[in-house]
C-alpha cells in the first residue's frame, strides 16, 4: 500500500487539514493518507486541547473515510513527540522508506527541529505552503547543514516519488485556523464549515 504520513498537533482538525490531505493523496496516487497527530509539540509546548481529544476528533473526523487513518503512536508515547523518533518506528514497522507531508511554516522551522539531516535522511517529505508564499529550500538546507545532494520539485498535476527528497506543493486558499476555531468555540460562536459536522458536538461538549 502507499502512504504517507501526515503530522500535526491537529488542535482541531479542520476542513483544511482533510482537504490537503486529499489533495496530496490524489496528486501522488497514493492509497492511503495516515494522521499522526502529536502529544507534545517541542516548539508549542503543551496544547489547549488534550491530546486525547484531538485523538477522538482526528478519528470521528476520518471515519469511514476510506483513504484516511489515524495512527496513535506519538499520542500513547510519554512525554515530547519528535518527528524523527516516530520516522524510525514507521521504518521498523513497515521496513520502507516514509513520506511526510508538512505545512510551509513547519519546513521553515526545520532547521529547529530535532535531527532536522536525520529527517530528510530517514523520508521524503511533501511540503504544503500557503498560496503565494515562497519557501527557499536551498537556503533551509544551508541552515540545516545537510552534507548530501537533495533533489527537490515543485508538484505536478501528478507525480513520481522517484523524482526528488523534497516536494512542494501549493495549497489551495483555505483561510481557516485551529486558533480561529478555538477562538470561537470560546465566544460560543458557530464553527460550522470549519470543522467536519461530526465534530462539532464532541468540541461544544469540551468548551461548554
Amino acid at each position: 500500500m502507499k502512504e504517507a504520513l501526515f503530522g500535526g498537533s491537529f488542535n482541531p482538525v479542520h476542513i483544511g487539514h482533510l482537504v490537503i490531505a486529499r489533495d496530496v493523496l490524489e496528486s501522488f496516487g497514493f492509497d492511503k493518507i495516515v494522521f499522526v497527530p502529536a502529544k507534545i509539540q517541542p516548539l508549542k509546548g503543551k496544547l489547549s486541547l488534550p491530546s486525547s481529544l484531538r485523538l477522538k476528533l482526528l478519528e470521528t473526523a476520518t471515519a469511514d473515510i476510506e483513504y484516511f487513518s489515524v495512527w496513535d503512536y506519538e499520542i500513547r508515547k510519554d512525554g515530547v513527540s519528535y518527528t524523527v523518533d516516530t520516522l524510525k518506528e514507521y521504518v521498523r514497522i513497515k521496513g520502507k522508506q516514509p513520506v511526510f507531508i508538512m505545512g510551509g511554516d513547519s519546513f521553515s522551522s526545520l532547521h529547529l527541529w530535532k535531527s532536522p539531516e536525520k529527517i530528510l535522511e530517514i523520508a521524503k517529505i511533501i511540503v504544503v505552503k500557503r498560496p503565494g508564499r515562497e519557501i527557499d529550500i536551498s537556503k533551509l538546507l544551508g541552515e540545516i547543514g545537510v552534507k548530501k545532494v537533495v533533489k527537490f520539485s515543485t508538484v505536478k498535476e501528478k507525480n513520481s516519488l522517484s523524482e526528488a527528497d523534497i516536494f512542494v506543493l501549493d495549497g489551495r486558499l483555505i483561510e481557516i485556523s485551529s486558533t480561529e476555531i478555538r477562538k470561537r468555540l470560546e465566544e460560543k460562536k458557530d464553527i460550522r464549515f470549519l470543522v467536519p459536522d461530526r465534530c462539532i458536538s464532541l468540541l461544544k461538549q469540551f468548551y461548554s
